[in-house]
């Protein structure tokens, strides 16, 4: 099965537990990871691309516009519940394929991307595409895991994130492969310099990174 094709199947199966996951597993440090990156964003018109329930949108709602993008159709839906149980009109749920965004060039003051671009087939076409839709001096930040660079750390965090989280995520899912492919594809996500590299292929410039919570995860913005 083609990785877009077996992602989608994947995040839609997993998507009524999907919020309640990431709390957990998080230990609830992606609020915190989340509201970091939306700090990281301008004003504005913000495209949020593989946004899955729209935590991410819904963050940066209270000083900006924003887009929620996902090709799940399931995680679309969530995100267009909670919108309306929250009472938020400033965010727009849509379904759209990350690597062909079905946007204009130039729309959008800044895109962001959190946890979802290690999940998309060609991630260089995806940065491309947010470059392309956001306007001259607009902002592309991305959040994703990362690999901990202090040794002694980096051991305990591989031990939880390779043994433990897998199983409670397929105890509290029932999907078994979800939260088996998470570690899998961080281990097989570019190291920071690498990805940095990536994003200055799409022509991005003035990029920087910064890691959080020991490395955990890591902030990479860029400038169109």
């Amino acid at each position: 099965m083609p990785k877009k094709e077996y992602i989608q199947k994947m995040f839609a199966g997993i998507s009524p537990h999907y919020d309640f996951l990431n709390r957990t597993l998080s230990l609830g440090r992606d609020i915190y990871w989340r509201r970091f990156a939306v700090a990281e964003l301008p004003h504005g018109l913000i495209l949020d691309v593989c946004s899955g329930t729209g935590d991410v949108a819904i963050e940066a709602s209270s000083k900006r516009r924003v887009i929620s993008s996902d090709f799940c159709r399931e995680m679309t839906l969530l995100c267009s519940e909670k919108l309306k149980k929250l009472g938020i009109d400033n965010v727009f749920c849509v379904q759209n394929d990350s690597e062909n965004l079905s946007f204009n060039d130039d729309t959008f003051d800044g895109a962001i991307v959190a946890f979802g671009i290690r999940n998309v087939a060609d991630m260089e076409k995806a940065l491309s595409e947010m470059y392309r839709v956001i306007k001259k001096d607009g902002k592309v930040i991305v959040l994703e895991f990362s690999r901990p660079e202090n040794r002694f750390f980096r051991g305990i965090y591989y031990y939880y994130f390779k043994k433990i989280l897998p199983v409670i995520g397929t105890l509290i899912s029932k999907k078994s492969g979800a939260y088996s492919y998470l570690p899998s594809s961080v281990m097989a996500f570019p190291e920071r310099r690498q990805f940095v590299e990536y994003m200055k292929r799409s022509g991005l410039k003035d990029i920087k990174y910064y890691d959080l919570t020991f490395g955990i995860v890591t902030i990479y913005a860029g400038i169109k």
